[in-house]
């Protein structure tokens, strides 16, 4: 009768290390990406909130209050600042667009590229 080992070799375990460890790290690097634009995103929406059907509203009131939550979120500015958010006025509304793409390093010359969109309307009547 012959004895069998079962179990994972060395070379086995240092490959899913490898493979495991390269999706931890990845995630490392883009987490704090995705925590960024949902500041941005909800900046957005409490602003249209905020100023939802107020009539009187004007694009720098918006704008004012973008920068406003922009500082008390803590927004990293060196990627997506408040003066980067586009407000345009269609009728007797407002669209205000966040659209910008971030990259974070991963491993020597490869990069994360990601590109964030956000638009919300705010009801101006």
């Amino acid at each position: 009768m012959r004895n069998r080992q079962s179990g994972m070799t060395f070379l086995g375990l240092l490959v899913l290390i490898v493979v495991v460890g390269s999706w931890v790290y990845a995630a490392m690097r883009i987490t704090p990406m995705y925590l960024n634009y949902m500041k941005v995103a909800g900046t957005l929406e409490k602003v249209r909130d905020e100023y939802n059907s107020n009539p009187g509203t004007t694009d720098f009131m918006i704008r004012k209050a973008i920068e406003r939550h922009f500082d008390i979120e803590m927004v990293n500015e060196e990627v997506f600042n408040y003066n980067d958010v586009k407000i345009r006025q269609q009728g007797g509304t407002f669209l205000v667009t966040a659209s910008y793409e971030h990259t974070a390093p991963f491993v020597s010359n490869i990069y994360f590229l990601v590109a964030f969109d956000k638009t919300v309307e705010i009801q101006a009547r």
